[in-house]
């Protein structure tokens, strides 16, 4: 039975070297049917680069795990995150800009409205 619980996820990371908490999914391979796994946010998601990291979530917590290239890449993960933190101010910036344009045209449109009421 599937359930969203956390799983005891011993000797399993809690970040992936995308710099992504890790995603419980289930496997719906033939081999492994509803075999619950952690993997990269970023599996399987067009347009976006997958740091490989994937652990099945029954992995005793002796048993080696394979670490994806990139997971000990400080450098590539540091950009990751510069990158994300950027386009997140990016964000703040425009959506404070929509809103100083939209009190403009309601300030433009009040002003409008009075000079109509005074004039009729």
């Amino acid at each position: 039975m599937r359930t969203q619980s956390r799983i005891k996820r011993s000797g399993v990371p809690e970040w992936c070297g995308c710099c992504c908490r890790l995603v419980l999914r289930w496997s719906r391979t033939d081999s492994n049917p509803d075999k619950p796994n952690f993997g990269c946010l970023n599996y399987n998601t067009s347009g976006k680069r997958w740091c490989g990291l994937f652990v099945w979530a029954d992995t005793k917590k002796d048993e080696p795990m394979e670490k994806p290239e990139s997971y000990g890449d400080n450098h590539e993960v540091k950009m990751n995150f510069d990158w994300r933190l950027g386009r997140l101010e990016e964000d703040v910036r425009n959506k404070k800009l929509v809103n100083q344009l939209l009190e403009l045209a309601m300030s433009i449109l009040v002003v409008v409205m009075a000079i109509l009421y005074c004039k009729a």
